[in-house]
């Protein structure tokens, strides 16, 4: 007995012929726009339904996330894509007179400062290290030598205007001149050897100091001057325009960075120890909710809005109807077609 729906070949090449163009057609066209939009919303709300452990694989999921992140990936694909974006947005920032507070509303302003008033902020650690460092001690013994210099040149009784040389000039009005042309040359022999007895003094007194100024600001890491202190440098760059704020980002600096940040994420990749803790947080996660619907999850944790599902389909659209119109896309789904249409060859009884 045949098959009721067996054809001929000549019928079916014809159908087959006109199944494809309507195919070619009908799903680029305004109909097939509006029935993605529509049923966009649908497929939402059905992914949102379903289990966690039916959705994610951790072990999948990790896995092929290392495998499309590879090293070659990262350095010959998405390498070059972010130092072009990187670049570009450079270029933006320094033509930009916004001012950087432009783009920071209250709310954040006050959640900036909430944070820069914690008085553990910066870690009592790296105060310590900053502070301690070799640079700072020569800093602190440069400015100290200055200043003590200085103070001796203005402030010592025995040479300054104002101590012995004035006292002298009031009472030996006759002679004077002698007397203060001998303490010019006390004067050149006491500084011949003040000299290295400050900087003596100076290599133990600065090494004291950085400690007692490590102490002093871990100490008052949370007094109403420091916090001060803190609130006034954010201010300072909310009045910095964009352009004043990166105008020493040059390319030379940009592609230093990009090179930085591609050796990390380079090296990051080649450690086994990153991917084991997603995959073990992962698993946790399915462990912990995988009973649990992806809509309840995300509600639980504090995802409360819909999404605008239109505006987003809209959004979308145009890239689905480009890869529908692609010559793979087509010839996938003229294979499919055929392999529908060779069902409905006669058939023999």
């Amino acid at each position: 007995m045949s098959d009721p729906l067996s054809l001929d070949p000549a019928t079916i090449a014809a159908l087959r012929s006109r199944h494809v163009a309507f195919l070619a057609e009908r799903l680029v066209d305004d109909r097939a726009r509006g029935d993605f939009i529509r049923s966009f919303a649908g497929g939402y709300d059905h992914v949102m339904a379903q289990p966690i452990r039916e959705l994610f694989d951790p072990k999948a999921l990790v896995a092929g996330g290392a495998e499309v992140l590879a090293s070659d990936a990262v350095r010959g694909l998405l390498a070059p894509i972010a130092r072009e974006i990187h670049r570009r947005v450079l270029a933006s920032l320094r033509s930009d007179d916004a001012k950087l507070g432009d783009y920071v509303p209250e709310g954040a302003r006050e959640a900036i400062a909430e944070l820069i008033a914690r008085p553990d902020l910066v870690p009592e650690a790296l105060v310590r290290k900053v502070v301690g460092d070799d640079v700072v001690e020569e800093i602190m013994r440069d400015v100290l030598y200055d200043a003590l210099v200085e103070f001796n040149e203005s402030v010592n009784p025995f040479f300054a205007d104002w101590g012995l040389p004035a006292l002298i000039k009031r009472f030996m009005p006759i002679g004077s001149g002698t007397v203060l042309k001998s303490m010019s040359a006390v004067r050149g022999e006491f500084d011949k050897r003040l000299e290295p007895e400050i900087r003596k003094f100076l290599l133990g007194f600065s090494r004291k100091s950085k400690t007692k100024i490590a102490d002093f600001l871990v100490s008052s890491a949370g007094d109403p001057k420091q916090i001060a202190l803190r609130q006034s440098i954010v201010a300072f760059f909310y009045e910095e325009s964009l352009a004043k704020i990166t105008e020493n980002v040059d390319d030379d600096a940009r592609m230093s960075a990009d090179d930085a940040a591609l050796a990390i994420v380079l090296e990051v990749l080649t450690k086994e120890r990153p991917r084991e803790r997603l995959l073990a947080e992962l698993e946790k996660l399915v462990e912990d909710h995988g009973d649990e619907t992806l809509g309840a999850w995300l509600e639980r944790i504090g995802v409360t809005e819909r999404p605008d599902l239109t505006a987003l389909a809209e959004l979308v659209w145009p890239f689905v109807k480009l890869a529908l119109e692609s010559p793979p896309a087509r010839a996938f789904w003229e294979r499919v077609t055929w392999d529908f249409y060779a069902t409905l060859g006669a058939a023999s009884d």
